[in-house]
């Protein structure tokens, strides 16, 4: 049996067939208004080139910095595969902020004691303070000092003063 088609049979490409007037689908080729758009640019391995992927752990302390961030005006992203160790990129009018948020079971009360725990981690975002022009921060939450916002400059990183002042506000 052989069927025909007519040009009321056929719909429109990106059209839907429920009669919907949105979709939930992805299209990576559409910008939508008011969505922010992340674009990363890699090597055609799909990492930066000379990188090694990084996968972050879905924890809580996670999720928890992200609400802190979006709760104070910023706009978060948690990344989840990145070259960087960073899991949250926070936008916020001019001012972007890369942050490594750490989970540690034993306390994390000086910023000595954090190089000497995470050198790895601390010395290469030191190396990207030289580079970028945004903040970079590393947030620490353990259980008996709660969290802990280091700033992390070309040189080393600090205890950042001024940034739970601003949270309160």
């Amino acid at each position: 049996m052989i069927e025909t088609t007519t040009a009321q049979d056929v719909i429109a490409p990106g059209a839907m067939a429920s009669g919907a007037s949105y979709s939930n689908r992805i299209n990576p080729c559409e910008a939508v208004a008011g969505e922010t758009t992340v674009i990363l640019h890699t090597a055609p391995g799909g990492n930066e080139a000379g990188t090694a992927q990084r996968y972050s752990r879905n924890s809580a302390h996670v999720h928890e910095a992200l609400r802190i961030l979006a709760a104070h005006g910023h706009v978060p992203v948690r990344l989840a595969e990145s070259p960087l160790p960073v899991n949250i990129i926070a936008f916020k009018k001019d001012d972007p902020l890369l942050v490594l948020v750490i989970g540690a079971r034993k306390p994390v009360p000086s910023a000595a004691r954090l190089h000497a725990d995470y050198k790895e981690a601390v010395e290469y975002l030191c190396l990207m303070a030289g580079r970028l022009r945004c903040r970079i921060m590393i947030w620490v939450h353990s259980p008996s000092c709660g969290w802990r916002y280091y700033r992390v400059y070309p040189g080393g990183l600090a205890y950042d003063h001024k940034f739970p002042s601003l949270l309160e506000d």
